[in-house]
């Protein structure tokens, strides 16, 4: 995967859990390659990653 469109915005990934982390650029990669800008990808992804990782705990 590439990480390198989004390191522009690496100050919203650097407090994140790894495995959230991770998830998030999943999806934001799947968002910017719908055509979603990467700032707004990375966004959304981040939010709906948060709420896995709170979901896979239990």
């Amino acid at each position: 995967m590439s990480e390198e469109k989004f390191v522009a915005f690496d100050d919203q990934l650097k407090d994140l859990r790894p495995e959230v982390k991770q998830k998030a650029l999943e999806l934001a990669e799947g968002y910017h390659q719908d055509g979603l800008e990467p700032g707004i990808a990375l966004k959304k992804a981040i939010a709906e990653a948060e709420l896995w990782f709170l979901d896979s705990e239990g």
